[in-house]
This record gives C-alpha cells, sequence and structure tokens, in this order.
C-alpha cells in the first residue's frame, strides 16, 4: 500500500476566494487609521526628497483600500491590501503579502484570529453597527 503523502492546509488558505484570490479584512477602531505604516511595505512612500530619498510614509488609512465605517464612525473594516496610487490597487494578494500584513499587524496586537474571511466580513456588515445588510 502507498504511503499517501497529508497536506496540511496552509493558514492563510482560509482567505482564498473560489477565484484564487486571497481576500483578508480586519475590523479596526477609527484611530487605528493613522499609524504609520513600516518603511519596508509596498507602495508606503507619501513623499521622497529631491534624491528620491523616502520623507514621509503613509498612514494605514492611505494606504488600506475597502474602508467601511460603522454608523457610529468609532470601528471601520479595512480590506488587507493596498493603494499603489489613489486610482490603482495591487492586482492580486499573495501569501507573501499577508504574512507581511500580520507580521505588521502583530506588532499592534492584532492576529490572525482577528483577520475576517468575505463571509465574516459580510455579516459584520450585515449587523446593526455596519448597518449594510440585505435591504
Amino acid at each position: 500500500m502507498l504511503d499517501e503523502e497529508v497536506v496540511e492546509p496552509h493558514k492563510y488558505d482560509k482567505f482564498l476566494h473560489t477565484n484564487g484570490v486571497a481576500y483578508a479584512f480586519l475590523e479596526v477602531p477609527v484611530a487605528f487609521l493613522d499609524q504609520q505604516m513600516p518603511d519596508y511595505a509596498n507602495w508606503a512612500v507619501a513623499e521622497e526628497d529631491k534624491e528620491g530619498n523616502p520623507t514621509e510614509y503613509k498612514t494605514l488609512g492611505e494606504y488600506t483600500i475597502g474602508q467601511i465605517p460603522s454608523i457610529d464612525g468609532t470601528t471601520v473594516v479595512i480590506t488587507l491590501a493596498a493603494m499603489e496610487a489613489p486610482t490603482y490597487r495591487t492586482p492580486a494578494i499573495t501569501y507573501d503579502d499577508l504574512q507581511d500584513w500580520e507580521d505588521w499587524l502583530g506588532l499592534h496586537g492584532y492576529t490572525l484570529d482577528n483577520w475576517l474571511t468575505i463571509e465574516e466580513r459580510n455579516a459584520l456588515l450585515a449587523t446593526e453597527a455596519y448597518g449594510l445588510g440585505d435591504e
């Protein structure tokens, strides 16, 4: 009898959509959007000097896409993906990108247990706090 290889699911597999793209979301206090992005994040540079050296980095609010505020304005659901430019987002997020998010968010006390799948995000948005349920 052949030994079958057991493949453990990857920790990010639950965020994979049927289209093969990973989508992850996080609910944070609105004030957290003011956190400065780390210098290693792609497209995080907000301003450069004449020599092209970064002088300022974007905040999370400037960096992330898909921000949906709660009705009372205290929390916001963000998409863990980045804006490359004001009108362009990175086309697909990879597991490496999710690892970068996990590392950085971990410094602020957020773990994978806090992250939301598409279904979890949709359920949260349908609550009274967000009021985006079926009409």
